[in-house]
């Protein structure tokens, strides 16, 4: 991540030893999961410690599905989530008698992108998208051609989130149908960065990812716009932050989410902590360049919170 909240790996790994080496009574808030949330929670974290911070955070990446199994095993507290709890995640959760609390924290789109040097392609229709990615094109070379007869005969290359991602299930799900659907010969990393760096070395290259990295990295490849053929009278639209704010970038239009166990919110120092985040938001928007949600829903989540706040005080009271 560009800019001045960026954390390097080995302050992550001081934190962690810090806290290990440091006082036994020190408490913990472990957080995994989403690499797109990533950077909004360390920012958000980063101002944390410039308080008077009564814990350790210590926060991984292992995809939205990867956080949504730890927090299943209790191996977390808080889950990054770039799509919304799936059924059967849902399910699952319901059958360990565990009450998550579901927390939007911001608006995302993912972004089509192309090398730099692609000078012919401007838009994509959804029905271009499932061409390239559906499971019948596995195996098979693609070229530009393939698509639109006025395209060279490049062909494409292709990258994308791994399957543990929630953009990769946000992506198959919107595109194809159905979650985790479509072709696997793709170059896949869980890491945005190594995308990008894809499609900057690859002239015929197409990758997808969340609409953060790309204001982060607007200079380093070319973004097109998305044509939702499947509609009628459709245009072409570009994933900007007005347009992903009023849902008309469709249908790659998300919310972002924090996953919380329930239980931990009865911590004060836990519930403390995401009234921060919520209430850090707006203030580092322009930094992170994410799409924030509109005021009335962010104070209403606020409210919310704080409601649970007091009934777990209550509770604790009688």
């Amino acid at each position: 991540m560009n800019g001045k909240l960026h954390f390097t790996h080995w302050w992550w790994l001081l934190v962690l030893l810090a806290g290990l080496s440091g006082c036994g009574d020190q408490s913990y808030l472990r957080i995994d999961g989403s690499s797109t949330v990533f950077p909004i929670t360390e920012a958000v974290t980063e101002l944390y410690y410039k308080q008077a911070a009564p814990l350790r955070v210590v926060i991984g990446v292992s995809g939205t599905s990867g956080g949504m199994q730890k927090l299943l095993r209790g191996e977390i507290d808080i889950c990054n989530a770039s799509r919304a709890i799936s059924l059967n995640e849902a399910a699952a959760f319901t059958a360990k008698n565990i009450e998550l609390l579901e927390v939007p924290i911001a608006y995302d789109g993912i972004v089509i992108a192309v090398n730099k040097e692609n000078n012919w392609a401007h838009d994509i229709t959804v029905t271009e998208l499932q061409q390239l990615w559906r499971t019948e094109s596995q195996g098979k070379k693609i070229r530009w051609r393939d698509l639109r007869a006025a395209w060279p005969a490049q062909e494409i290359i292709l990258f994308g989130p791994g399957a543990k991602s929630g953009t990769y299930d946000f992506f198959t799900s919107s595109i194809l149908g159905k979650a985790g659907a479509g072709r696997g010969d793709y170059a896949a990393s869980e890491s945005d960065n190594i995308l990008i760096n894809g499609i900057k070395s690859n002239k015929g290259a197409l990758g997808y990812f969340g609409y953060t990295y790309f204001k982060e990295n607007t200079d380093q490849f070319k973004v097109l716009a998305v044509i939702n053929d499947l509609q009628p009278g459709a245009q072409a639209v570009y994933p900007s932050p007005d347009n992903i704010k009023m849902q008309a970038y469709q249908p790659l239009t998300r919310k972002q989410f924090l996953y919380i166990r329930r239980a931990a919110l009865s911590k004060p120092e836990v519930a403390d902590f995401v009234l921060f985040y919520l209430q850090q938001l707006p203030a580092l928007q322009s930094t992170l360049q994410f799409v924030p949600l509109p005021e009335a829903e962010s104070l209403q989540t606020q409210t919310q919170l704080l409601h649970l706040i007091k009934s777990n005080e209550a509770r604790k009271a009688d």
